[in-house]
């Protein structure tokens, strides 16, 4: 293992790199376009054995891989906001196909008015369509949940595509030094892909074919328990990933918490401003205020009982949103409401 000072779309170009991608579809979209710039850079010298796809479109960057991923091969691509929104459309048929396929969303404001600036809209407007959401808060985790995402999609308890996003020019343009694993500690951790149902000339199977509605309520019945099933599975890959590959870190659980044990208050946060926020926590607690910070890191599955275990007795709440239900508030507030009703919280 080594340490560079790099950015987060330099650390997740690696982390697709150390998972032995074998297909790649690119399309250009700030704040992403470095990720699948430096991985085209890759294969071109050599560094990479994947296939790059430079496709004419979001939706067909992700019907590229959608079908690439259909014939059992491990696959990735990266948008942001309006090419998030494009796609959505093929991230629905990825999902209800069940096939594992590993995305970043550098977040970004979706317009209009033309933004180019970060937001959390393009990523939460996904939460429902059955893919795993992860976000992370730095660039070292961009990393580390990338590569954790392959193992986590492809595990056949799950069967799910994963996205994981990223604060659009906070963490994929901001450098800080990460430490990246060799090709041996990952190879140790993520095994070659393997997936039961492929597309086989030898062996001709249909992937999302026309379901009767009884049929078809069962299947969706079934993706919503391997969702709550991957929950055990991320916290289980988490603490394989920290005992092989990483030495920094704790992905032992979906959530982080921050001197929250003797809190009476607490900020809720996700994404990179999450750092600001611990700092925020040390400074009002030298105030005298007991006050811990709860960091989410997976929006889908959304871990419940820790959420109610660790934030259920507090005298109040303040939710950090970078995105909003018109007419209804932050998405993560309305999260947190739901999840905990009696509890004052303010967003």
């Amino acid at each position: 293992m080594i340490s560079k000072v790099i950015s987060g779309n330099e650390a997740v170009a690696l982390g697709v790199k150390l998972s032995r991608v074998k297909v790649i579809a690119i399309y250009p979209i700030t704040p992403q376009t470095y990720i699948i710039e430096e991985l085209a850079a890759m294969r071109d010298k050599g560094e990479l054995d994947a296939e790059v796809i430079r496709v004419e479109s979001e939706h067909s960057a992700m019907a590229a891989v959608y079908g690439a991923a259909s014939a059992g091969v491990r696959v990735y691509t990266a948008t942001a906001s309006q090419g998030l929104l494009y796609m959505h459309e093929m991230i629905w048929w990825v999902a209800g196909s069940r096939i594992p396929i590993v995305m970043t969303v550098g977040t970004r404001a979706v317009g209009a008015p033309w933004n180019i600036w970060n937001e959390h809209t393009d990523f939460m407007s996904e939460r429902d369509s059955g893919w795993i959401m992860a976000f992370a808060s730095t660039p070292q985790e961009a990393l580390d949940l990338t590569i954790q995402a392959f193992k986590i999609s492809e595990d056949e308890r799950v069967f799910l595509p994963m996205m994981v996003g990223m604060d659009g020019f906070i963490l994929s343009h901001t450098k800080t030094r990460v430490y990246i694993p060799s090709q041996e500690e990952v190879d140790s951790f993520l095994p070659p892909r393997k997936q039961p149902y492929v597309l086989d000339p030898e062996d001709p199977v249909d992937i999302g074919n026309m379901f009767q509605p009884i049929d078809y309520m069962k299947f969706r019945h079934s993706m919503h328990l391997a969702m709550l099933n991957s929950k055990e599975v991320i916290k289980e890959i988490g603490k394989e990933y920290e005992k092989k590959v990483v030495p920094v870190g704790s992905y032992s659980s979906l959530n982080e918490s921050y001197k929250l044990d003797d809190a009476e208050y607490a900020l809720v946060s996700m994404g990179a401003w999450s750092l600001d926020a611990m700092q925020v926590v040390d400074e009002l607690r030298n105030m005298g205020v007991k006050i811990g910070l709860y960091r989410i890191r997976y929006v889908r599955p959304w871990d419940e009982e820790d959420i109610k275990r660790k934030l259920g007795d507090k005298d109040g709440i303040l939710v950090l949103d970078r995105s909003v239900s018109f007419g209804r508030g932050g998405h993560l507030y309305l999260e947190l409401k739901a999840t905990l009703p009696d509890v004052n919280i303010k967003g």
